[in-house]
């Protein structure tokens, strides 16, 4: 299974919890709550931290480390083995990377810019999922700035009626990391709105927080349990 699988199957302490969830692979993570592990057991894998907002997500896979704020009063991760799914104050949210390698091989001799990479990521996964589900895909994308200046791209679709899917819309927001591509994901059931959806993703994005080296989670839920988080 590749990293793109992500479209392709549609909290111990009062203040913090730790937990690992143990995942040797980039493209395949299990999902398991663990007592913390030490640190060289966290140089591949993504872990999750609870804080008084929520959860703060570490991601420790290949060359990419950052840390990024889920932010919820009800947050539980959904049993999938294969992709990282949270329900969100009753929302499905998802997240995941894509290599850039997977969908664009030559983006560095091209010396393709972060909208073009974003773009030719959309164009991978759309053909995927209109082959699959064997329907014309209306995909709207809007080009966006973060707040750090960066650019994104924040696209959706409506479900097709043979699809037979609780969701009625699929909203993604996607940002260049290193040599990946960022996936957010929201899906649009019942009670979930296109604009809060848009502004959850969008607010989530922003508190992403890159790192040069591996993060040690367990020095990190250490200086959040001590108030002392940088």
């Amino acid at each position: 299974m590749n990293s793109s699988s992500l479209t392709r199957n549609i909290i111990g302490l009062a203040v913090v919890t730790l937990m690992l969830i143990a995942g040797a692979r980039f493209q395949s993570i299990t999902a398991q709550t663990t007592e913390p592990a030490p640190a060289q057991q966290q140089e591949d894998g993504w872990a999750a931290i609870k804080i008084d907002e929520g959860l703060l997500f570490v991601w420790n896979v290949k060359e990419a480390h950052f840390t990024m704020a889920i932010k919820g009063k009800d947050i539980k991760p959904l049993n999938d083995p294969d992709h990282i799914f949270f329900r969100v104050d009753g929302m499905v949210f998802q997240l995941q990377m894509a290599a850039i390698g997977e969908f664009a091989r030559d983006a560095a001799e091209k010396k393709l810019d972060d909208r073009a990479i974003l773009a030719a990521h959309r164009d991978w996964e759309v053909k995927f999922l209109e082959d699959l589900l064997k329907s014309k895909l209306n995909v709207r994308t809007f080009n966006v700035k973060l707040s750090n200046g960066a650019d994104a791209s924040l696209w959706q679709f409506d479900m097709p009626a043979t699809a037979n899917s609780e969701a009625s819309k699929q909203i993604y927001l996607t940002s260049v990391n290193k040599n990946y591509v960022l996936l957010l994901n929201i899906a649009l059931t019942s009670g979930v709105t296109e604009e809060n959806s848009r502004k959850y993703l969008l607010e989530t994005m922003a508190s992403l927080k890159k790192s040069s080296d591996t993060i040690d989670v367990q020095k990190l839920a250490e200086s959040i349990r001590a108030g002392t988080r940088p």
